[in-house]
């Protein structure tokens, strides 16, 4: 069994609620399963957990970096706000020095080759610093973060939510989770009708009015009291799909 994180942006908050869940919670479920996968956010939330990185520190850093986000002018938009670096900082800290052989053949994370525009899951890295750009580049949204596009393996690279939002690891049927109301195993239940439904990169998403609202939170992170809502969210989805399929404890 697999476990793949929907690329989401500043919704990426979901997902640590999620992760919370499923360390205290169901850790056996989690010991069962085979590979992680995530693109954009989502890979950040999957990298942690394949590398068993400190789970309460990862969040209260990137709860941190998303309230930060919203002091400047500007918001994340400001000149003063570094994402990429403050993504790097945070990994270097919290990841271990081994992670990289820790998430080799067990960590799929999805990324977009500048050059040909397609698609490539990654699963292999030779250090932490290459598993660090591999998640940078996965993360990284032309424009919006800048230009200077993460290099590894003689290419440059970009955001994989691009081009797949939600990656399927090749082997083992896979749990997909995804901050936005769909037919993912982990996800938002509202309350509104739906009045369509689209996939976004392989990603299913219903149109509603409470998908609309937060879709305004990709680029642009929810108030303090709107971060605690969306972790509390993340954590009681999961929790609820644990108790439905019998995987608690």
């Amino acid at each position: 069994m697999n476990l793949s994180f929907a690329g989401c942006g500043f919704l990426g908050v979901y997902h640590l609620g999620v992760a919370k869940c499923l360390v205290e919670h169901a850790p056996n479920f989690l010991r069962s399963i085979k590979a992680f996968a995530g693109a954009s956010a989502g890979s950040l939330a999957a990298a942690m957990l394949a590398t068993s990185a400190p789970i309460d520190k990862c969040s209260e850093y990137v709860v941190d970096l998303t309230n930060e986000a919203r002091k400047n002018p500007l918001g994340p938009f400001s000149p003063q706000f570094d994402l990429v670096g403050n993504l790097r900082k945070g990994m270097e800290e919290y990841l271990p020095s081994n992670c990289h052989k820790l998430a080799s053949g067990r960590l799929f994370i999805s990324v977009t080759s500048l050059k040909t525009r397609k698609n490539l899951m990654i699963s292999e890295y030779e250090s932490k610093d290459e598993l660090m750009k591999v998640l940078l580049a996965s993360c990284y949204i032309p424009f919006y973060v800048g230009l200077d596009f993460p290099e590894f393996k003689g290419q440059r690279w970009f955001d994989g939510g691009f081009t797949d939002n939600l990656p399927i690891p090749p082997q083992g049927d896979t749990i997909l989770v995804s901050p936005f109301s769909g037919n993912s195993h982990i996800s938002p239940q509202d309350a509104s009708k739906p009045l369509s439904e689209f996939y976004w990169r392989k990603m299913h998403v219903l149109v509603n009015k409470e998908n609309a609202k937060r879709g305004l939170n990709v680029l642009y992170p929810p108030r303090i009291d709107g971060v605690d809502k969306l972790y509390s969210a993340g954590f009681n989805d999961a929790m609820r799909f644990l108790k439905t399929k019998g995987f608690i404890g």
